[in-house]
Order: structure tokens, then C-alpha cells, then sequence
């Protein structure tokens, strides 16, 4: 085997999770590769909001494989633009976020143009006068957090108490709207230039939301160079949510020299390392060279506590770790006891001063986990 990137090796955990059933209420249509690479697509019709939706899911670089181990989720609405997804992926591999799924709720191509119903409760009046449909987002927020929800965290390793939702425009007001109703569903909100002529209401109700809950992440932004409108619809939703930082921590920015979508590509990089940050940095150690014979003591067997193989064994290309279902990796010595992956967040150290080691410890994006030899 040519040496691994570990990014690649560790990063197909994301196939190495059982299809379960969903959730009631949610059927699954289909389910395979999605287009864009590293990610999986389902399509699944929706009892609570009455159509069908189309979910990709995008691991992170370095999911979590440890016993009990867990990541955050980002849950995205307008299908993320279709970078979402590769987006997530990148920040949590160059360490500036926690690695997290990054999950986009869009719709299938070809069906009905739903998006304006789904994302507002009621029907609104645009700036110029006409009347935008509404009234499904009851519908929606069900989808999302009776269906979908507990379909992905069957599905993956998720934190239910680390998730994130990220809305743009009319469903930055859809996102204000899941805060002010219902803040204790997602521990971030990503809220992007914010349709608030569509439901001006939210801000009384936001004025609330720190008295309601406490230690959520608000993140509000737009574009500098938006229609006034839209920037006074941000201005005031940060405003209200402004009352109370010692239990809702709040940040505001606007992209300057930027408008209503081209700063979209930005939001991402901006936010999510204040809504998920990394427990610690990335480590990038210097390799050294240990004989063959100081490598050999370590090959074997180890168990980990939910009984999975960890195996240490070599190719061509020097030490290898291979995991119950991922592929394997090369590992680099970074000390006579310290091993690592290059490029992710995943070491191994064993046991010092008994030949052969009796254990070792894995270290994967800040947990860790035992391994005895067999």
C-alpha cells in the first residue's frame, strides 16, 4: 500500500456507519454517493412537511472512531449552495474548527419551488410590495428537528448537544425564528443576512431568548453592500439578541465590499471556529527514523473497550494502524513511543518500559481511548 494520507485513510469512517431505519414519519427514497465527492445523498419524503428533501452528509476529515466518541453536526439549509459541505470538510482538516458532519437540507431538482413556504410562518410583504406565499414553516421546523434530526444522530456519531443551524436570507429567518422559539435545539445559529421584512415579529421574541436558555453560540452576519433593508433586518435582529452576553454569547459582521450572496463563500470560515471551536490545536510533529527492529515490538493485536481490533502491523512503507472498519493508515514515529498520522489529529502512544507494551492509548481529535494487547 502507497503511504496514506491520513485526511483520506480516516475520513471513509463516513461509510463505515450502518443504514439504519429512519425516524418516524421520514421515509428514506433513496440513498448513495452524492454528486460533490467525500459526501453521501438521501432523498427522503417528510410526513411532517409533506414533500421530499435532499440531504447530503459530509464527515469530517477525522471522525470520531473512539469508543463513545461523538462530533458536532452543521446542519445547513439551502442545500449549503453546494460548498457547504467541501467547505466544513476543509476547515476541520486545517484545524481552524472542530471537525464536525456538515448536513445540507435542500430539494431534489426538478420538484416543486418550495423554499419561500417552508422557511417563513406566515405570509410576508416584500419591500416592493408583493406578497411572499409562507405558512409552511411550522411544517418545516418538524421536519427538521422530529425527523431529520434523529435520523442523522442515528445514523452518525453525533453530539446532540453540539449542532449548529445556518441560514441564509429567507432562511436566516427561518433560523432566527428556530432560536426565538426554540433555542434549546441547536447549541450555534448561523444567522445570514436575515429576511426580516418577512417577519419582523422575531425581535421582540429574540429579546427573550437569553432569559430562556444560556451558553448558546449566535453568530449574525451580512453583506455590507446589501439593499439597506437587509442590513437593517441584521442590524436589528443582533440588537435584540445583545441583551444578556454573559449567558448568549453574540458576534456580528459585515463583509465589507460584499453583497446579498458573494459573500456566502466567506460566512463559513468566519463563523464556524467561533460556533465549534477546536478543544486544542493540531500537532505537526517532525518524523525521526526507528529501526525495524524497535518498530516490531510494537506489531500485534490491541482491543479497544467496545471490543473493535486495533492492529499494528507494516507494508512497504513502514508502520501501519488499521481500525475495525477504516482503512488503514501509515503511521510516522514521532518519539521511540509516540506514533502519528500525518496531516490530522491522530496519535498513539504506548506503554513505556515493557517490551512488548501491555497497552496503548489513542488520541483522536482530543479524545482519547485505551487498547490493550490481546
Amino acid at each position: 500500500m502507497s503511504i496514506r494520507n491520513g485526511l483520506v485513510a480516516l475520513g471513509a469512517f463516513m461509510f463505515a456507519c450502518p443504514a439504519l431505519a429512519a425516524s418516524p414519519g421520514l421515509r428514506v427514497v433513496s440513498e448513495g454517493p452524492a454528486p460533490q465527492r467525500r459526501a453521501v445523498q438521501l432523498i427522503v419524503h417528510s410526513e411532517r412537511a409533506g414533500r421530499d428533501f435532499q440531504i447530503q452528509i459530509t464527515a469530517p476529515g477525522t471522525p470520531p472512531i473512539l469508543p463513545g466518541q461523538t462530533a458536532p453536526a452543521i446542519y445547513v439549509l439551502d442545500g449549503g449552495y453546494d460548498i457547504a459541505g467541501p467547505t466544513g470538510w476543509l476547515l476541520g482538516g486545517a484545524g481552524a474548527m472542530a471537525p464536525a458532519y456538515v448536513i445540507t437540507i435542500g430539494y431534489p431538482p426538478g420538484g416543486p419551488p418550495t423554499r419561500e413556504r417552508d422557511m417563513l410562518f406566515a405570509p410576508g410583504t416584500r419591500p416592493d410590495g408583493t406578497v411572499a406565499k409562507g405558512g409552511g414553516g411550522a411544517g418545516f421546523r418538524a421536519f427538521l428537528l422530529e425527523e431529520l434530526k434523529p435520523l442523522m444522530e442515528a445514523r452518525y456519531p453525533l453530539d446532540p448537544k453540539s449542532a449548529v443551524l445556518f441560514g441564509h436570507s429567507l432562511s436566516g429567518i427561518f433560523t432566527a425564528n428556530m432560536l426565538a422559539d426554540s433555542p434549546e435545539a441547536f447549541s450555534g445559529y448561523l444567522i445570514a443576512s436575515p429576511s426580516l421584512w418577512a417577519d419582523p415579529s422575531v425581535t421582540d421574541r429574540l429579546k427573550t431568548v437569553a432569559a430562556r436558555t444560556s451558553q448558546r453560540k449566535v453568530f449574525v452576519t451580512w453583506g455590507a453592500k446589501e439593499e439597506p433593508y437587509m442590513i437593517d433586518g441584521g442590524e436589528k435582529i443582533s440588537a435584540a439578541l445583545s441583551s444578556a452576553p454573559e449567558r448568549l454569547v453574540l458576534k456580528t459582521k459585515a463583509f465589507e465590499g460584499e453583497t446579498h450572496i458573494s459573500y456566502y463563500p466567506l460566512v463559513m470560515s468566519a463563523a464556524l471556529p467561533f460556533l465549534l471551536p477546536r478543544a486544542q490545536p493540531i500537532k505537526h510533529p517532525s518524523p525521526i527514523t526507528l529501526t525495524r527492529k524497535q518498530t516490531e515490538r510494537y506489531f500485534g493485536i490491541y482491543i479497544l473497550s467496545d471490543g473493535r481490533k486495533v492492529t499494528i502491523g507494516e507494508d512497504e512503507d513502514g508502520m501501519l494502524l488499521e481500525v475495525d472498519g477504516a482503512p488503514p493508515a501509515n503511521i510516522q514515529a514521532e518519539a521511540v513511543d509516540r506514533f502519528y498520522i500525518h496531516g490530522v489529529d491522530a496519535r498513539i502512544t504506548f506503554d513505556a518500559g515493557q517490551q512488548p507494551p501491555r497497552a496503548m492509548t489513542f488520541y483522536v481529535n482530543g479524545a482519547e481511548a485505551r487498547a490493550v494487547r490481546r
